[in-house]
């Protein structure tokens, strides 16, 4: 039994899970939208700007913090790039409980934080509504 046989075989499972087929369509969904496209790069455009400030260990702030959540917010009332973050969710799941098994098989205890299933949040947000009235519906 080769190793790296092993991990070719992983990889190849995990290419064809439903989890990563599920993110390539969201992806391709999302690239073919141009509004979605530019929401997701605006908000990973912010995202990356806070990351390397922690890094840099330069100190964030509330108000970038509180940008950065309005504009997750505002992204997440379109059903593209929800439907892709959703996608992104799951697979990093996966990918989670595979290193989590590697983990325990070769003997690395991981700490207790890193080992507590993690729940996803729901969304604060409400689902998106039209504003146009049609007679007979109620709302």
């Amino acid at each position: 039994m080769s190793v790296k046989r092993k991990a070719y075989e992983l990889a190849k499972a995990l290419a064809e899970s439903p989890e990563y087929v599920r993110l390539k369509e969201a992806q391709a969904v999302v690239e073919d939208r141009q509004a979605a496209r530019i929401m997701l790069q605006d908000v990973q455009q912010k995202q990356a700007k806070l990351r390397e400030k922690y890094v840099a260990g330069e100190e964030i702030t509330d108000a970038e913090i509180e940008d950065l959540q309005k504009t997750m917010e505002l992204v997440s009332f379109n059903p593209y790039v929800r439907d892709l973050m959703d996608a992104e969710m799951a697979f990093s799941e996966l990918l989670s409980e595979v290193w989590q098994i590697i983990g325990e098989a070769i003997g690395i205890e991981l700490s207790e934080t890193d080992a507590e299933p993690k729940e996803r949040p729901e969304p604060k947000v409400s689902e998106a509504r039209s504003k146009l009235w049609i007679p007979g519906q109620d709302r």
